[in-house]
């Protein structure tokens, strides 16, 4: 009785949630592939109407009544009907809340859909301004496009604060501390095992990270003709320094110069059983006025309708990137069509970004390099000595990046009211990430970064992705490579077969701690990536 009462009402909240988001998911691709009034206004409007679906109060009630009951025994149906009483619980609000937390943050990412900072009278995109850093040696015009970078965050500041407090209202009427509390707990993230993992990571990796970083800023500082204590933000290759500097002293670059991408990308996929051609033909790939600069990949329907945005230029930068956003998209594409629809997802965010990180390292494994993309290295072992160097840099650059980002978002919405964010913004940066702040700089850097507004309380999971990549990683080396290296990865289907069977099949249908038991023979540990990025590369 109580089940077929729980298969009626999830049954019913399934037709009717269909297609809401495809209506949600088709709206922001066109806004964010267009950046047009129009688009943007319908991208709203979708949004709008499937939160304002989800803030039934007697529904998200009737949800509760039946998994307190004890009484739904089908495991697939009880797994719908909590994943459905956590979309509920945050829209539990009135429509004129909804109403103004939907537009808010909507005409924030339209700003910056739209802008593109400028060097003097010239528009730059954000595929020009990495170029500058990469490139240029001349200390001025690096500082210039750095502060380029960073032209959005005056524009988008002071909306972005009353948006974070208008989100902290909304989750405090609901029963939570703020919104950052509010947004771990409904994606079943226990927040003191959280801070207590990153804090644990933070401690176990200062000493290495001081000392990788002191040597990169040996080999920085000689380019400028400057002693490494003045070094500053745009003496490195990334705007926020969150990826590995000194990347294109590896002369990876170079092989990827004419080449396309995609059909590498394709090539390999296709290789290892898990063909992508379908998601690729339906993408949206290169730079373009009005489009979004960053990348993402969206699951349209959950019916096989994936696709992925991207700004490719022929370089390893997004040669890297691609195979990201190439992860998600063979995540999303290779969960059954047999599971329920609500089940037909990740089983978290942080699964499906393991995937993309495990994809995306490649790029800087001379082994794949050769085996995958065919290029023919010269000098191979210094290389890959050194390519593995980056990538130990990359990684714990990456842990210390994601805790800056981390750290400052749980104070922003602790108190989005403190008149000192910018200086503790760039307190982070100097602790954690061990870079100099600007003499006198006072512009809120901060909010420069568009996750803050498109993706609030996300980014904890990219550090989490790279934990469970590299748990992820030491399962497939035990069980297929023999613990050797990735060019056994290239042309072998049984990684897509692991990897399908492992942690695409079960969808959401568990929570995502048992998939990593299931899929590894543990819970998330951070013993994996210390041991695979601690050690120094021999």
């Amino acid at each position: 009785m109580v089940e077929g009462e729980a298969r009626e009402l999830v049954g019913a909240v399934e037709r009717e949630l269909r297609s809401l988001e495809s209506a949600v998911t088709l709206a922001h691709w066109e806004a964010s592939t267009t950046g047009t009034p129009e688009a943007l206004e319908k991208a709203t409007v979708a949004e709008r109407q499937i939160r304002l679906y989800l803030s039934s109060r007697p529904r998200y009630e009737r949800i509760v009544a039946l998994l307190e009951s004890g009484r739904v025994q089908d495991r697939q149906l009880h797994r719908q009907l909590e994943l459905l009483a956590l979309d509920h619980r945050s829209n539990l609000l009135t429509e004129e809340v909804i109403d103004d937390l939907v537009r808010r943050s909507n005409e924030i990412q339209a700003e910056f859909y739209n802008f593109r900072a400028r060097i003097g009278e010239r528009e730059v995109t954000n595929n020009e301004i990495r170029g500058i850093l990469r490139a240029e040696r001349d200390e001025e015009r690096r500082r210039t496009a750095w502060e380029a970078s960073k032209q959005i965050a005056p524009r988008v500041a002071d909306r972005l604060l009353e948006l974070v407090a208008r989100r902290n209202e909304a989750a405090r009427s609901l029963g939570f501390r703020d919104y950052y509390a509010m947004q771990l707990e409904l994606a079943e993230i226990d927040e003191d095992e959280l801070l207590g993992v990153f804090g644990e990571l933070k401690q176990r990796t200062d000493r290495e990270f001081a000392q990788a970083k002191a040597e990169i800023d040996e080999q920085v500082a000689p380019r400028y003709g400057l002693p490494v204590e003045e070094l500053r933000p745009w003496h490195y290759e990334d705007p926020f320094f969150q990826e590995a500097p000194l990347a294109q002293e590896l002369g990876l670059e170079a092989h990827f110069r004419g080449r396309d991408l995609a059909a590498i990308a394709d090539a390999f996929y296709a290789g290892i059983g898990l063909p992508l051609t379908d998601v690729l033909a339906r993408s949206d790939l290169y730079e373009r006025p009005g489009k979004d600069q960053h990348a993402y990949c969206t699951n349209i329907d959950r019916e096989g309708d994936v696709r992925i945005l991207c700004n490719l230029r022929d370089d390893d930068r997004w040669m890297g990137i691609l195979l990201h956003e190439l992860g998600h998209a063979a995540y999303e594409k290779y969960i059954p069509v047999s599971l329920p629809w609500i089940l037909r997802q990740p089983a978290h965010i942080a699964t499906t970004e393991a995937i993309a990180m495990f994809m995306d390292r490649l790029a800087l494994d001379t082994d794949w390099l050769e085996s995958a993309v065919g290029i023919k290295l010269e000098n191979r072992a210094p290389l890959q000595r050194r390519a593995r160097q980056a990538l130990r840099f990359e990684m714990l650059l990456t842990a210390r990046w994601v805790l800056v980002m981390t750290y400052f978002e749980k104070a922003l919405y602790a108190d989005p009211s403190r008149d000192d964010l910018g200086r503790y913004w760039w307190d982070l940066v100097e602790e954690l990430q061990l870079l100099k702040r600007p003499e006198g700089r006072a512009a809120p850097d901060w909010s420069a970064k568009i996750h803050l507004t498109a993706a609030p309380v996300y980014y904890h999971n990219y550090l989490l992705g790279e934990l469970i990549a590299s748990q992820l990683g030491s399962a497939i080396q035990a069980e297929l490579l023999d613990g050797g290296s990735h060019a056994g990865l290239a042309g072998r289907s049984e990684l897509g077969a692991f990897l399908q069977e492992r942690v695409f099949a079960p969808g959401a249908s568990v929570h995502w701690q048992h998939l990593l038991e299931q899929a590894t023979g543990s819970r998330l540990t951070p013993e994996p990536f210390l041991h695979e990025f601690l050690p120094i590369p021999a």
